[in-house]
């Protein structure tokens, strides 16, 4: 039997709903201790047990886990993946819309399920993502996903916030390339129009929460109305911002408002740490490959962010995108865990680097109870290999996506066995 036939007829019986265990395996639920030669059971797309003495149903379709380890499925927290395919070609980018407020926009529903870096990122375990728009200053609804469905709704777990660009005089945008081309841009006109666009965005948040304090709208309001839960606190204020000023400029708008904030990107996060901490602010922490941004930083100051973060009482998840860019356009997902095996060479403990690539992210995102760790009742979000996935020698042997077992097929793959030879 071909090796493409071969995943086609096991991904056709997880399609088919059926009982499936994985035994003698070791598990590691993030959650508690490892657990050795044990069993993982999957029913109706959930984990319905695990341990080292697991009652199988009749009829259960059993996969030898003999030598390899099952991890919760890795969850990339800030991306655009799935709404952005090739850069270059402009019909195949759907990250922004025209005007500067729309928290109305729904980031799930521009997703193309069927994109190649979907299937690119779930080869290597990766099977959650928030995906963000870009834009504007409010560039519209980010949404926590599976990777895999048929549909953008079937992959749908939550909406979890509206993405809020604090206007910046550190932030680079087209405009500001357009002015270097015409010439040294004049610092103080830039200062000017910053402060006017940040009076503009006040003035936005004034209005929504005046809007969501109404008891009732005769006239409902498209974009108002979405803003009303973040103005209530029932969803997160996500922030893209990498100097510490920008930082610090997020946070001290989230306290005037009354914000639920989450910083995304977050560079320098570790110059305001204490502010952080203090307001309890957490980071989707998205620069491990950034170069660093000051000359008197250190070589490796982006790589020992994360763990300088959890000294400091930091809640943090490691991400692909955020701040200044959204990590070309998802296409660094499938990079997540090479990006936590960094921090980890640079001080981060590798159970922590891990659970910041699984359980943080989960947390932050408001999707713990469904994904990040293993643990019955949960989805069974899996990624199973032979050795760590930190380490970039592994292989992936199965990836499960709420109890589907994913195809290991890509167009890397592809391509390497049309010309392997």
């Amino acid at each position: 039997m071909k090796k493409s036939s071969f995943f086609l007829l096991l991904f056709a019986f997880s399609a088919l709903g059926e009982t499936q265990a994985i035994l003698n395996v070791r598990i590691l639920p993030v959650t508690a201790a490892p657990i050795e030669r044990g069993t993982l059971l999957i029913k109706d797309g959930k984990i319905a047990a695990l341990g080292v003495k697991v009652a199988l149903p009749p009829g259960t379709v059993k996969i030898d886990g003999t030598g390899l380890t099952v991890y919760p499925g890795l969850v990339d927290a800030y991306t655009s993946i799935g709404m952005s395919e090739i850069s270059s070609v402009r019909g195949s980018v759907d990250t922004n819309e025209i005007g500067p407020y729309n928290p109305q926009v729904q980031s799930w529903i521009a997703v193309n399920p069927h994109s190649e870096m979907l299937r690119t990122a779930r080869v290597n375990g990766i099977t959650s993502a928030l995906v963000a728009p870009g834009g504007n200053a409010v560039a519209g609804t980010a949404a926590a996903i599976d990777l895999f469905g048929k549909y953008p709704d079937q992959m749908l777990l939550r909406r979890v916030g509206v993405v809020i660009n604090v206007p910046s005089i550190y932030r680079r945008t087209g405009r500001d390339f357009e002015a270097l081309v015409a010439g040294p841009p004049d610092p103080e006109n830039r200062r000017q129009r910053v402060a006017e666009e940040i009076a503009r965005l006040k003035q936005f948040l004034r209005e929504a929460k005046a809007y969501a304090a109404l008891k009732s709208v005769s006239v409902r309001h498209a974009a108002l109305e979405a803003m009303a839960p973040v103005m209530r606190g029932e969803v997160a204020a996500i922030c893209p911002a990498d100097h510490f000023r920008d930082i610090r400029a997020a946070v001290e708008l989230g306290q005037e408002f009354g914000l639920k904030v989450i910083i995304a990107g977050g560079a320098e996060a570790a110059k305001v740490a204490a502010l952080l901490k203090e307001k309890n602010v957490p980071v989707l922490y998205g620069a491990v490959n950034s170069l660093p941004r000051q000359q008197e930083d250190t070589y490796d100051v982006n790589f020992a962010t994360p763990e300088a973060l959890r000294r400091a009482g930091v809640r943090f998840a490691i991400v692909t995108g955020g701040g200044g860019g959204m990590g070309a356009g998802g296409a660094e997902a499938r990079n997540l865990p090479y990006m936590a095996a960094m921090s980890a060479a640079f001080g981060l403990e590798r159970e922590d680097a891990l659970r910041a690539i699984t359980l943080w992210p989960a947390e932050l995102l408001g999707i713990a109870d469904r994904v990040g760790s293993l643990e019955t009742g949960k989805l069974a979000n899996l990624l199973v290999t032979k050795g760590d996935p930190l380490d970039i020698r592994s292989e992936v042997k199965y990836v499960f996506i709420e109890g589907k077992q994913v195809p290991l097929e890509s167009r890397n793959t592809e391509l390497y066995e049309k010309f392997v030879e």
